[in-house]
């Protein structure tokens, strides 16, 4: 009896052992769980917020990705692959022909011959090219991509790879041929302009050195020196000038074209301007007319009118075929009016716009000098001025610019 009793009360012990046992595993087991659940979910969160900032990066870089389905030429593409190719994420339907249109004719070929040369050397695909994401818009992209073959096999099954639109680049690439063309143009003209007049001077001087040595002093007569002395001040003035429209020119390209106003009447301008070139105009067979008018003030800068004035002035003597140059000062509706007409050979219509661009002239003859930066300057310092330079012409018989400024 004693035993069984025993035995009962073991039985229930062993059951409560063998129950609590159970139970810590159980909570043992729920609590690793919620711990793994809890990591599941906390590495959850960081993959959705490393993808949200994968998305982001993309989007920053103008970056999009792409994977093709070869077996049944569908297409996969990101957000911002469809948005780089001006196509709504909404209505594709992952047709490869859809994006294959928008890519340029002429690049269209060249892209399927890379292709195939990736395909046979299982190598990376990398190509620049253009696409119409919109009509009349263009855009330049870089595809970079590689082929996944079936096991076993070189037959390709999957192509993937990113495309980048790299259009901001390729604009300032152009943009940079653009300026080293015009720089090395510049040069050139600067280099060939500059030249002339120091030849023209060294060979003066070597006559000069040579005269010395064998005909001195019969060789210096006064009109002899006179001469030679009004040739070096017309090759110096050249050269100052030519100096100084390199250094107007990169001053308007740099935005550092300072005016200062002051006060002034322009027929009193004009006057003391052509009192200074009044030997060059005699020494270039010039007759130069000017009858001063009632006085025309205003606030402008006197050093860069008195340019504008002078290179008109001067294009008119060098393109005027020696005739009368007529010079008129006066105003109309609160607006000074500076005219300078010549009876030279003129402009065509078609070149009439093209010569107040940069390095441009009207007549290419190589026996005219001068570097095509005059209008251009002179345009340009008018505008600051709130003006205007108006031009009329008739090819053959002359032309006449008009500078207009408020007063």
């Amino acid at each position: 009896m004693t035993n069984a009793i025993f035995d009962t009360q073991l039985s229930s012990t062993m059951q409560w052992f063998l129950m609590g046992i159970s139970l810590s595993f159980a909570l043992a087991s729920i609590f690793v769980i919620a711990c793994y659940r809890r990591k599941m979910f906390r590495q959850l969160n960081e993959l959705k917020l490393s993808q949200k900032s994968l998305e982001f990066a993309l989007q920053s870089g103008r970056m999009g990705t792409w994977e093709i389905n070869l077996e049944n030429d569908t297409v996969k593409c990101s957000n911002e692959m469809l948005y780089i190719w001006g196509v709504n994420p909404n209505e594709f339907k992952g047709q490869r022909s859809s994006l294959q249109s928008k890519v340029h004719p002429e690049d269209l070929e060249k892209m399927r011959t890379n292709i195939d040369i990736a395909i046979q050397n299982e190598a990376l695909f990398e190509m620049e090219y253009r696409i119409f994401p919109f009509y009349g818009v263009e855009r330049w992209v870089v595809s970079r991509g590689q082929y996944t073959f079936a096991p076993h096999t070189k037959r390709p099954i999957r192509f993937s790879g990113v495309v980048y639109d790299i259009t901001e680049k390729k604009l300032k690439e152009e943009e940079l041929k653009a300026a080293i063309k015009i720089r090395d143009q510049f040069l050139m003209m600067a280099s060939h302009e500059l030249r002339t007049p120091l030849t023209c001077m060294q060979l003066q001087l070597q006559v000069a050195e040579w005269d010395l040595k064998h005909r001195f002093p019969e060789a210096f007569t006064y009109d002899r020196i006179e001469n030679n002395i009004k040739k070096n001040n017309q090759h110096l003035s050249r050269i100052t000038r030519l100096i100084e429209q390199i250094l107007d020119e990169s001053k308007i390209s740099q935005g550092r074209l300072i005016m200062l106003f002051e006060q002034f009447d322009l027929n009193e301008m004009v006057i003391d301007l052509i009192e200074q070139y009044k030997v060059t105009a005699e020494f270039s067979g010039v007759h130069v007319i000017f009858t001063p008018g009632p006085k025309v003030e205003g606030m402008w800068d006197r050093f860069r009118l008195e340019q504008v004035f002078l290179n008109l002035l001067i294009n008119g003597i060098r393109y005027g075929n020696k005739k009368p140059i007529h010079i008129t000062v006066n105003s109309k509706d609160k607006m000074a009016l500076l005219s300078v007409r010549d009876e030279g050979i003129g402009i065509r219509p078609e070149d009439q716009k093209r010569i107040f661009e940069r390095f441009e002239r009207a007549n290419h003859d190589k026996e005219v000098n001068g570097m095509g930066l005059g209008l251009y300057i002179a345009n340009r310092i008018v505008a600051d001025h709130g003006g205007e330079i108006r031009l009329q012409s008739e090819y053959g018989k002359g032309s006449e610019f008009t500078v207009v400024l408020p007063m």
